[in-house]
C-alpha cells in the first residue's frame, strides 16, 4: 500500500502505515497470548490433526513453465541444458536443491532429532526429480561457495517449486557470473489447526527452532572446504540461528547435541525480515552462541513490515524482532566485540509494508547489495 504514495511524501506515507499497524495491533491485543508452556501443549495437541493452508504469494504455475514467461528486467543468460545424472564437469548453475524435513518428527520429544530428508533436484532443460541426499553430496562442486536458503512460515506444497525457482534466478542476478550451488531448505511451515493466528505463529516459531536440528546435520554433512552462505526469511532466520546455535555447542528447547559441533566452518548469513526477537544473539539469551558460528550477518530490517510491527504481540514479554529494530545499542554493547559481526541495512525503501518473500526476489538490487555475503567474491 505504502509503495502507491510518492517518495514526495514520505510523512504521508508513514501517517497511513502506522494508523494502519495501530488499528492491527489493537485487534491482535483481543485475542488471548500463551506462554511457552501453553505453546507446548498447544503443539502437542495439534501435531496429529495439523492441515496444510499453502501461502500463495507466488504462482502456482509450474516450474518448467515459469522459463517461459517474461523474465525481470535485467536478463539472466540460460545454462546449457544439463543431464539427469550428476556430471561434475556441469556448471554449478545449472540448477538447485531441494531438501525437505517434511517427514521428520516436528515436537520436541525429548529424543533427539536425527537429520532425515527427502531431496529433489531441479535441472534447467529437465526439471524436477527426486534424489537423496547421498547424490547430493556427490554432486556438490568442492571449493564452490553452497548458498542455502531457509524460507519462513506458511509456505505450502504448491508454493514451493515456484518460490525455489525464483529464489534461484534472484541469487544468480546477485552473483552476476561468480560460481555458487544452491540449497533450498524446505520445513513444514503452513498453517496449524489453531482458533488464534498468535498462537498459530507461536507454534511455528517453536517449529523453526527445531528444525534448526535438521538444518546443522545438513550443514554437518556438506563439503567442508566449500564455504557456506545461509539465507534466511521471516521465521526462516529462526531455523538458522537455531542451528549456528547448535553448532557452536548451545542447547535448543534444553537439547544439545554435541554431534552437531561445527568449528572452523567458513559461514556467512544474510537474515531477510528476521522473526526472532532482537536480543535473542546476545549472551545469556536463547540463541547466544549463534554469532560464534558465523563469521559475519547482514539483517536486511524493515521498520515498515506489517507483519513484524506485530511481532510483539505473539505472546507476553516478548520484544520487537530483529527485522524491524535491528541490533539496539543497547545489543551492541552487551554482545561486545561481536556486534562488529553484525550489519543492519535497511531495505524499506524498496520493500514497503510488505512482508513475504516475493517482495525481496523482486529487488535484484538487493541480491547484489548481499553479493559479498551469499558468494564470496
Amino acid at each position: 500500500m505504502t509503495d502507491r504514495f510518492p517518495l514526495l511524501f514520505p510523512g504521508l506515507r508513514r501517517g497511513v502505515f502506522l494508523v494502519f499497524c495501530s488499528f492491527a495491533a489493537i485487534c491482535c491485543a483481543l485475542t488471548l497470548r500463551a506462554d511457552d508452556a501453553s505453546i507446548r501443549e498447544m503443539q502437542d495437541a495439534v501435531e496429529s490433526t495439523e492441515i496444510r493452508v499453502p501461502y500463495d504469494g507466488f504462482s502456482e504455475t509450474p516450474i518448467n513453465a515459469l522459463l517461459a514467461q517474461n523474465g525481470p528486467s535485467t536478463p539472466v543468460p540460460e545454462p546449457p541444458a544439463a543431464s539427469m545424472a550428476c556430471n561434475p564437469a556441469t556448471p554449478a548453475e545449472t540448477g538447485y536443491w531441494i531438501v525437505s524435513t517434511e517427514r521428520a518428527p516436528q515436537s520436541f520429544d525429548h529424543t533427539l532429532p536425527r537429520f532425515s530428508a527427502v531431496v529433489s533436484r531441479y535441472e534447467h532443460g529437465a526439471g524436477l526429480r527426486k534424489t537423496s541426499i547421498e547424490e547430493l553430496r556427490a554432486c556438490l562442486q568442492p571449493g564452490i561457495p553452497i548458498c542455502v536458503m531457509v524460507h519462513g512460515s506458511l509456505v505450502g506444497d504448491r508454493s514451493v517449486e515456484p518460490e525455489s525457482f525464483r529464489t534461484w534466478q534472484w541469487l544468480r542476478h546477485g552473483a552476476r557470473g561468480r560460481p555458487f550451488q544452491m540449497i533450498y531448505f524446505r520445513w513444514p511451515s503452513y498453517k496449524l489447526l489453531t482458533p488464534l493466528l498468535s498462537i498459530d505463529f507461536a507454534i511455528l516459531g517453536r517449529r523453526a527452532s527445531r528444525n534448526g536440528f535438521y538444518l546443522a546435520g545438513l550443514i554437518k554433512s556438506l563439503p567442508p572446504e566449500s564455504p557456506l552462505s545461509l539465507l534466511g526469511h521471516s521465521h526462516g532466520t529462526r531455523v538458522i540461528s537455531s542451528a549456528l546455535h547448535l553448532m557452536a555447542g548451545g542447547a535448543v528447547e534444553e537439547m544439545a547435541c554435541p554431534q552437531l559441533q561445527c568449528a572452523g566452518r567458513q559461514i556467512r548469513t544474510v537474515f531477510a525480515a528476521s522473526a526472532i526477537d532482537h536480543d535473542w544473539l546476545n549472551p545469556g539469551e536463547r540463541f547466544e552462541r549463534a554469532l560464534c558460528s558465523t563469521e559475519c550477518l547482514l539483517n536486511l530490517r524493515n521498520p515498515f513490515d506489517a507483519a513484524l510491527v506485530m511481532y510483539p504481540l505473539r505472546r507476553i514479554g516478548s520484544s520487537r524482532a530483529l527485522g524491524v529494530t535491528g541490533l539496539t545499542e543497547k545489543d551492541r554493547s552487551a554482545l561486545g566485540n561481536s556486534h562488529r559481526k553484525v550489519r543492519d541495512l535497511d531495505v524499506s525503501e524498496s520493500v514497503g509494508c510488505r512482508h513475504f518473500w516475493p517482495s525481496y526476489v523482486e529487488q535484484t538490487g538487493l541480491a547484489r547489495a548481499a553479493s559479498n555475503y551469499l558468494f564470496y567474491p
